[in-house]
């Protein structure tokens, strides 16, 4: 919270640190007006477990838009420029799964081992990247279901922000 509202705070403002996220994505948004659950926003609790905790059809809402938290772009967009499925050169930032090498005279912002830990340390490495000065930031997106489509899902919004 500090590095996002520093430039806001005044004297006498106070943050109450609650600690690191456990997940480290923000929290599905599911819509449960209509027929169906629709996902508005995917995060750590995934359409498989809706659907299987509750036995319902759960869709996908990408094709509407709906203003939700979080929605907008430029929220999860740092001060670099994010670049996704490229590989990086020398002077940018990378954020990649450990077992994805770090190309020479690259910095390595994160290099977690499995999509769970790429969702925790995501922010915080996207934050260290702009607080190295950074200008571009690569970053090799997870594969798969489950918590790997909700960082996609913030992964797209910070490469189209700033």
């Amino acid at each position: 919270m500090q590095e996002e509202l520093g430039q806001y705070l005044l004297v006498g403002d106070q943050i109450i640190d609650g600690g690191a996220c456990a997940v480290g994505v923000e929290s599905t948004i599911i819509d449960c007006t209509g027929e169906e659950p629709a996902i508005l926003r995917p995060g750590a609790v995934t359409i498989e477990m809706i659907e299987r905790s509750t036995g319902l059809r759960v869709v996908d809402n990408k094709e509407h838009i709906i203003r939700v938290s979080g929605s907008l772009e430029n929220h999860y967009a740092p001060v670099a420029h994010v670049f996704l499925d490229i590989t990086p050169v020398a002077g940018q930032g990378f954020i990649a799964l450990a077992d994805i090498p770090t190309p020479a005279g690259v910095t390595r912002l994160a290099a977690p081992h499995n999509a769970e830990e790429f969702a925790h340390l995501l922010y915080a490495a996207l934050r260290q990247a702009d607080a190295q000065g950074l200008t571009e930031v690569c970053i090799a997106q997870p594969t798969g279901d489950g918590i790997a489509v909700a960082i996609r899902d913030r992964l797209s919004r910070a490469a189209k922000g700033r």
